[in-house]
Protein backbone atom coordinates (compact mmCIF):
# COMPACT_ATOMS: atom_id res chain seq x y z
CA UNK A 1 0.00 0.00 0.00
CA UNK A 2 1.66 3.55 -1.01
CA UNK A 3 -0.52 5.92 -0.02
CA UNK A 4 -2.74 6.30 2.97
CA UNK A 5 -6.03 4.27 3.22
CA UNK A 6 -8.91 5.90 5.27
CA UNK A 7 -11.96 4.01 6.53
CA UNK A 8 -15.43 5.05 8.43
CA UNK A 9 -16.90 2.55 10.85
CA UNK A 10 -19.32 3.30 12.70
CA UNK A 11 -17.95 6.03 14.43
CA UNK A 12 -14.39 5.59 13.89
CA UNK A 13 -12.88 7.72 11.11
CA UNK A 14 -9.48 5.47 10.42
CA UNK A 15 -6.34 6.00 8.67
CA UNK A 16 -3.57 3.58 7.87
CA UNK A 17 -0.49 4.60 6.79
CA UNK A 18 1.97 2.59 4.56
CA UNK A 19 2.75 -0.77 5.42
CA UNK A 20 0.73 -2.16 7.87
CA UNK A 21 -0.44 -5.55 7.21
CA UNK A 22 -3.86 -6.91 5.88
CA UNK A 23 -4.25 -9.07 9.23
CA UNK A 24 -3.08 -5.82 11.50
CA UNK A 25 -5.49 -3.45 9.55
CA UNK A 26 -8.26 -5.95 10.33
CA UNK A 27 -7.06 -6.60 13.82
CA UNK A 28 -7.67 -2.52 14.29
CA UNK A 29 -10.74 -2.23 13.07
CA UNK A 30 -11.97 -5.22 14.98
CA UNK A 31 -10.77 -3.82 17.92
CA UNK A 32 -12.18 -0.76 17.82
CA UNK A 33 -15.61 -1.65 16.76
CA UNK A 34 -15.78 -3.55 19.74
CA UNK A 35 -14.40 -1.19 21.98
CA UNK A 36 -17.38 1.72 20.68
CA UNK A 37 -20.18 -1.48 21.32
CA UNK A 38 -18.80 -2.20 24.54
CA UNK A 39 -18.99 1.40 25.36
CA UNK A 40 -22.51 1.52 24.05
CA UNK A 41 -23.30 -0.75 26.45
CA UNK A 42 -22.49 1.22 29.49
CA UNK A 43 -22.80 4.90 29.14
CA UNK A 44 -24.86 6.89 26.97
CA UNK A 45 -22.67 8.71 25.01
CA UNK A 46 -24.95 11.82 24.66
CA UNK A 47 -25.22 12.42 27.90
CA UNK A 48 -22.19 10.93 29.76
CA UNK A 49 -19.78 11.26 26.80
CA UNK A 50 -16.10 11.59 29.11
CA UNK A 51 -17.49 8.07 30.67
CA UNK A 52 -18.13 6.84 27.27
CA UNK A 53 -14.76 7.60 25.80
CA UNK A 54 -13.05 6.36 28.69
CA UNK A 55 -14.54 3.08 28.78
CA UNK A 56 -13.71 2.57 24.97
CA UNK A 57 -10.26 3.17 25.59
CA UNK A 58 -10.31 1.12 28.40
CA UNK A 59 -11.83 -1.29 25.88
CA UNK A 60 -8.35 -1.44 23.55
CA UNK A 61 -6.41 -2.04 26.45
CA UNK A 62 -8.33 -4.60 27.66
CA UNK A 63 -7.39 -5.94 23.93
CA UNK A 64 -4.17 -5.94 23.27
CA UNK A 65 -3.57 -2.32 23.23
CA UNK A 66 -0.50 -1.05 25.12
CA UNK A 67 -0.82 2.54 26.43
CA UNK A 68 1.84 4.79 25.24
CA UNK A 69 0.65 8.06 25.78
CA UNK A 70 -2.76 9.98 26.53
CA UNK A 71 -4.23 13.16 25.18
CA UNK A 72 -5.13 15.81 28.19
CA UNK A 73 -9.23 16.29 27.88
CA UNK A 74 -9.13 19.68 26.55
CA UNK A 75 -11.99 22.42 24.85
CA UNK A 76 -12.11 24.74 22.19
CA UNK A 77 -14.73 26.64 20.34
CA UNK A 78 -14.66 26.77 16.77
CA UNK A 79 -16.90 28.50 14.15
CA UNK A 80 -16.67 25.80 11.00
CA UNK A 81 -15.87 22.24 10.83
CA UNK A 82 -13.46 23.28 8.55
CA UNK A 83 -11.90 24.10 11.58
CA UNK A 84 -11.30 21.12 13.33
CA UNK A 85 -7.74 20.84 11.12
CA UNK A 86 -6.39 23.78 13.22
CA UNK A 87 -7.00 21.78 16.64
CA UNK A 88 -4.11 22.95 18.69
CA UNK A 89 -1.03 20.58 19.03
CA UNK A 90 -1.79 20.68 22.67
CA UNK A 91 -4.92 19.15 22.24
CA UNK A 92 -3.21 15.71 20.99
CA UNK A 93 -1.42 15.80 24.73
CA UNK A 94 1.63 13.29 25.48
CA UNK A 95 0.59 10.67 23.14
CA UNK A 96 1.39 12.54 19.97
CA UNK A 97 4.80 11.84 18.52
CA UNK A 98 5.78 13.62 15.01
CA UNK A 99 4.84 11.31 13.30
CA UNK A 100 1.77 10.87 14.98
CA UNK A 101 0.99 14.42 15.03
CA UNK A 102 0.94 15.06 10.98
CA UNK A 103 -0.76 11.48 10.39
CA UNK A 104 -3.24 13.22 12.98
CA UNK A 105 -3.35 16.54 11.09
CA UNK A 106 -3.39 14.62 7.77
CA UNK A 107 -6.40 12.49 8.83
CA UNK A 108 -8.96 15.23 9.87
CA UNK A 109 -7.64 17.50 6.55
CA UNK A 110 -9.31 13.53 4.58
CA UNK A 111 -12.14 12.98 6.73
CA UNK A 112 -13.12 16.90 6.47
CA UNK A 113 -12.48 16.95 2.44
CA UNK A 114 -14.28 13.26 2.01
CA UNK A 115 -17.88 12.25 1.14
CA UNK A 116 -17.67 10.40 5.25
CA UNK A 117 -18.17 14.30 6.58
CA UNK A 118 -20.47 15.14 4.20
CA UNK A 119 -22.67 11.80 5.81
CA UNK A 120 -21.55 12.00 9.23
CA UNK A 121 -22.23 15.90 9.47
CA UNK A 122 -25.31 16.97 7.24
CA UNK A 123 -27.83 15.38 9.33
CA UNK A 124 -27.35 17.05 12.49
CA UNK A 125 -26.57 20.80 12.79
CA UNK A 126 -29.47 22.60 15.11
CA UNK A 127 -28.65 24.21 18.24
CA UNK A 128 -27.93 22.56 21.27
CA UNK A 129 -27.12 19.50 19.17
CA UNK A 130 -24.33 17.18 20.43
CA UNK A 131 -22.72 14.65 18.61
CA UNK A 132 -18.99 12.42 18.91
CA UNK A 133 -17.02 10.89 16.73
CA UNK A 134 -12.95 9.40 17.19
CA UNK A 135 -10.22 10.18 14.52
CA UNK A 136 -8.16 7.16 14.65
CA UNK A 137 -4.62 7.30 12.81
CA UNK A 138 -2.25 4.41 12.74
CA UNK A 139 1.40 3.86 11.91
CA UNK A 140 3.51 0.87 11.80
CA UNK A 141 6.17 1.51 14.41
CA UNK A 142 9.00 -0.51 12.46
CA UNK A 143 8.93 -3.31 15.45
CA UNK A 144 6.00 -5.33 14.04
CA UNK A 145 4.06 -3.08 16.02
CA UNK A 146 1.11 -1.04 15.11
CA UNK A 147 0.99 3.21 16.70
CA UNK A 148 -2.98 4.15 17.04
CA UNK A 149 -3.46 7.10 18.05
CA UNK A 150 -7.11 7.37 19.28
CA UNK A 151 -8.40 11.24 19.35
CA UNK A 152 -12.19 11.54 20.93
CA UNK A 153 -14.24 14.15 19.28
CA UNK A 154 -17.27 15.51 21.31
CA UNK A 155 -19.01 18.26 19.28
CA UNK A 156 -21.96 20.72 20.66
CA UNK A 157 -23.68 23.42 18.59
CA UNK A 158 -24.55 26.36 19.94
CA UNK A 159 -27.24 28.62 18.18
CA UNK A 160 -26.21 27.43 14.67
CA UNK A 161 -28.25 27.54 11.57
CA UNK A 162 -27.05 25.31 8.54
CA UNK A 163 -24.91 27.02 5.78
CA UNK A 164 -24.87 26.37 2.11
CA UNK A 165 -22.29 23.62 2.51
CA UNK A 166 -22.03 20.96 5.31
CA UNK A 167 -18.64 22.51 6.77
CA UNK A 168 -20.06 26.15 7.23
CA UNK A 169 -22.29 27.72 9.29
CA UNK A 170 -24.57 31.36 9.34
CA UNK A 171 -24.13 32.02 12.96
CA UNK A 172 -23.36 30.22 16.12
CA UNK A 173 -20.36 27.92 17.17
CA UNK A 174 -19.12 24.75 18.48
CA UNK A 175 -17.12 23.17 21.32
CA UNK A 176 -15.34 20.77 20.64
CA UNK A 177 -13.86 18.14 23.44
CA UNK A 178 -11.40 15.94 23.18
CA UNK A 179 -9.76 13.00 24.84
CA UNK A 180 -8.05 9.95 23.87
CA UNK A 181 -4.95 8.06 23.86
CA UNK A 182 -2.21 6.18 22.23
CA UNK A 183 -1.62 2.34 21.62
CA UNK A 184 0.71 -0.25 20.68
CA UNK A 185 -1.02 -3.23 18.82
CA UNK A 186 0.63 -6.30 17.31
CA UNK A 187 -1.17 -9.08 15.94
CA UNK A 188 0.28 -11.43 19.46
CA UNK A 189 -1.08 -9.33 21.63
CA UNK A 190 -4.36 -9.15 19.98
CA UNK A 191 -4.37 -13.34 19.34
CA UNK A 192 -5.29 -13.96 22.05
CA UNK A 193 -8.85 -11.57 21.80
CA UNK A 194 -9.40 -11.86 17.94
CA UNK A 195 -11.90 -15.01 17.56
CA UNK A 196 -14.05 -14.35 20.18
CA UNK A 197 -14.19 -10.82 19.25
CA UNK A 198 -15.17 -11.52 15.57
CA UNK A 199 -18.05 -14.13 16.88
CA UNK A 200 -19.05 -11.27 18.85
CA UNK A 201 -19.13 -8.78 16.11
CA UNK A 202 -20.60 -11.36 13.55
CA UNK A 203 -23.61 -12.18 16.48
CA UNK A 204 -24.30 -8.14 16.73
CA UNK A 205 -24.29 -7.57 12.97
CA UNK A 206 -26.79 -10.54 12.52
CA UNK A 207 -29.12 -9.29 15.50
CA UNK A 208 -29.04 -5.50 13.56
CA UNK A 209 -30.09 -6.65 10.79
CA UNK A 210 -32.98 -9.13 12.20
CA UNK A 211 -34.26 -6.06 14.08
CA UNK A 212 -34.30 -3.76 10.68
Amino acid sequence: MSTDESVLQGRNFVSFAPGISAQLRADILDCLLYAQLSADQKHDRYRNWKPWIEQYQRTIYQKGGRLTGSIDPGMVTIRRLRDLRYLPASAFGRATSPELHALMAGSLHTLLSSEHANTFFSSWFSSGQSESFQVVPCRASGTGAVDILVCGLQMTTRGVKPGLLFWDTLSGDMIVRTNGASFSLTEQSYAPYREKISRYLTDAAKKAIAEL
